[in-house]
């Protein structure tokens, strides 16, 4: 590195000389240390600066820091010197040398930081305190072993509130365990007011450290208002609280997690994240009911999760959903906060329910759902082209909803934010059962289904209600797929093609064909595990899509997660065709054939992801039915069983709310008719002549010849 600084000021002494007008030549002065900052340990020790000069220059220490020497005061040209520093029993501190030469008036400075024995702390455990309105003496327990008068104590009277009530009469008490200070009465006889006392202190590194008292007093007859069960609360459904009521419950959110809010798509391609920071959501003291709180700025989003906490509704405004009922309220500041004692996840009621026990008043309390797994075994929480995501600066999809299935036949989703930091670690997903908790809530999401709806109000709809994870603990599933409730019948993970069929990726059991006289074909998919991103491109993780041969992934393709955004080749079946028999007047089917011939079982269920490679989004059916038959002739008789949608690849070009840049996943319970049978048939049959025109859902009769993807297909049983 000496070598090749000093070549770069030869040059500049070369090239950048130039002529006064007397013909001297402008000499190139030279002074500078080869490193600026020097980290040191807290032992007594010394360290070598290398510095490079081409003249005379003085070393000195700035601001008298004794605990710091040079061994040289004055060097000429490159060299180096020892500092040597004293053992550091306190904080981290650091300490500046100053390199000065006379001859051209120039500076440089080198820092050395040094690590303490000691760490700053300075935290209230509890954040929220209050007092009555006749004023007097406030103590606050305090965890810190700083001094006083190192610390800065600033008093802020938030929303333009009455200032100078708050006393400048600060002191540490038993041994700095207790904040004390006092404040005036309140003369006020209705109003509450409100203010928030921030300790900051800045350590010897320049690091900031700072906590926060919000502190609350009562009205001049010492009232903080009544309390208000949850129910009464609902009451005020479409109208601002007028009230001096308050609310006691768990918070059952956290602040900050990337997982607690809908980012709302407001438009196709723009999300609004502010909502996730300044969702919080609340729980009744016995666990029955919950509210979804909206905080007026994240700022104010100061609710740590198990935390009991009283807030006052005075102000804000109460919200209701309907079908199903929930209900929020908006409006809320960490000013309203009366009291927020930290907890555990143990002082939470327990609620654990199988998703058919679900019902309204669960929506946006903590839940554990028994008996649960993901039925898709393939792919991450968020299996999606990253192009279109946050990842890629892309706001074209907010969430996925991942399947999940109990072992009374049910299914709903989990939601996962795009913006979750461990959505696609590259870690498989657990595939055996177990429990998953979390919020429980009714979120839309028009790319998965659109206008499928009666009124434009439904759009969206997705299911009665979904859950959120707070965290990745909150899934406790086993890992492997023999620790399940379930087993499977057939399973197509990845594709094994022959004679035009796609034959399951393990076993035996039956095939897939296409009722067109055209062969299955493979395709791509976005089960990537990751990680993803401009940083990690190719595919180097050991568990590729989660498909595995034995202990080696299945997916070899270096084509495979090569631009960073989770692609997989040829990881899903194909069928390209016109998907509507006009000569017929009826659509072309998947069929998938299996013998059922030896299971006995109280549960049987397929599960599928499907998408549709719409070119520039139009041409391929949006409509379909699952039915089955003995037969398998299509022509014939078959029994209906469910109806779904399928949505359109996402175009980049002009992305629309229903399309989807990632795989649907699908839940569908099979009758128990279909069991004992040496050989039945399923069709996904495409159900209306209707698709896009590039620019609508579904308008356009279907005339084209375009592909739609089955990515993961599965007939599974309970043991």
């Amino acid at each position: 590195m000496k070598i090749n600084i000093r070549l770069f000021f030869i040059l500049l002494l070369g090239l950048g000389a130039c002529k006064k007008d007397d013909g001297d030549l402008v000499s190139m002065s030279e002074l500078g240390a080869v490193n600026g900052e020097y980290t040191v340990s807290k032992e007594a020790g010394s360290v070598a600066v290398e510095v490079l000069s081409n003249e005379k220059y003085k070393v000195s220490v700035v601001d008298n820091a004794d605990w710091v020497k040079v061994n040289a005061a004055e060097l000429q040209g490159d060299a180096k010197f020892d500092v040597s520093y004293d053992g550091n029993a306190g904080f981290p501190r650091r300490a500046m040398l100053d390199l000065f030469s006379p001859g051209s008036n120039r500076h440089d400075t080198i820092v050395i930081k040094q690590e303490g024995t000691l760490v700053p702390e300075l935290a209230f455990p509890k954040t929220n305190t209050t007092v009555l309105g006749d004023g007097g003496e406030v103590l606050s327990a305090i965890e810190t072993n700083l001094e006083l008068k190192d610390i800065r104590v600033d008093v802020i009277y938030p929303n333009g509130g009455e200032g100078d009530w708050v006393n400048n009469d600060f002191t540490f008490k038993s041994e700095n365990q207790q904040f004390a200070f006092s404040v005036k009465p309140n003369p006020d006889q209705v109003a509450l007011r409100n203010a928030q006392l921030r300790l900051s202190y800045t350590d010897g590194w320049g690091v900031d450290h700072i906590t926060t008292l919000y502190l609350l007093q009562a009205n001049a007859q010492n009232l903080f208002g009544s309390k208000a069960e949850f129910p009464e609360v609902r009451l005020w459904a479409g109208d601002k609280i007028t009230s001096d009521i308050f609310i006691e419950g768990y918070v059952v959110s956290d602040a900050m997690n990337k997982n607690m809010g809908d980012n709302v798509q407001t438009t196709p391609t723009a999300i609004d994240y502010s909502r996730n920071d300044k969702t919080v959501y609340i729980e009744s003291l016995d666990g029955r009911y919950g509210f979804r709180i909206e905080t007026a700025t994240a700022a104010d989003n100061i609710f740590t999760r198990y935390s009991k906490v009283q807030l006052l509704l005075k102000g804000t405004t109460v919200g209701q959903n309907n079908n199903p009922h929930s209900y929020n309220i908006t409006g809320v500041t960490s000013g309203m906060v009366m009291n927020l004692e930290q907890g555990t996840a143990s002082a939470l009621p327990l609620k654990e329910k199988y998703m058919s026990e679900l019902t309204d008043d669960d929506i946006y309390t903590y839940v554990t759902l028994k008996d649960c797994e993901f039925p898709v075994r393939k792919g991450s929480f968020t299996p999606v082209n990253e192009g279109y995501s946050p990842l890629f600066n892309a706001n074209r999809i907010s969430k996925y909803p991942l399947l999940m299935r109990d072992i009374m036949g049910n299914s709903m989703f989990l939601l996962t934010n795009m913006n979750v930091p461990y959505r696609r670690d590259g870690a498989m997903l657990p595939y055996g059962s177990g429990t998953v908790s979390g919020i429980v809530v009714h979120e839309k999401f028009t790319r998965f289904s659109y206008e499928d709806a009666a009124s434009e109000e439904e759009y969206g709809n997705i299911g009665r209600y979904q859950i959120r994870h707070v965290g990745r603990s909150d899934i406790k599933l086993a890992n492997d797929f023999s620790n399940s409730f379930s087993a499977l019948l057939t399973e197509y993970r990845y594709p094994i093609l022959s004679s035009g069929a796609a034959l399951p990726t393990e076993g035996n059991n039956g095939r897939i064909t296409l009722s067109a006289p055209v062969s299955v074909t493979a395709t791509s998919d976005y089960t990537y595990l990751g990680p993803v991103g401009a940083s990690f491109l190719g595919n180097t993780n050991q568990y590729g899509n989660g498909v595995m041969i034995g202990s080696s992934k299945q997916n070899v393709a270096t084509a495979t997660n090569s631009d960073g955004k989770g692609g997989v080749s040829g990881s899903a079946l194909n069928g390209s065709c016109v998907w509507w028999n006009s000569e017929r007047n009826r659509g072309e089917a998947w069929i998938i054939e299996v013998s059922t011939a030896s299971i006995s079982t109280n549960k049987l269920s397929l599960q599928f992801t499907a998408l549709n490679w719409a070119s520039a989004g139009a041409g391929t059916p949006r409509y379909w039915k699952v039915e089955w038959s003995e037969h398998g002739n299509m022509e014939g008789n078959w029994n209906t069983i469910t109806s779904y949608t399928v949505p359109d690849a996402s175009n980049w070009s002009n992305t629309l709310m229903h399309q989807l840049p990632a795989f649907k996943n699908v839940n569908v319970p099979l009758p128990l008719d279909m069991l004992g049978k040496p050989r039945v048939y399923i069709r996904l049959i495409v159900d209306q002549n209707k698709a896009s025109s590039g620019t609508t859902y579904a308008s356009e009769p279907i005339e084209r010849s375009l592909g739609s993807a089955l990515g993961y297909v599965a007939i599974r049983y309970n043991k």
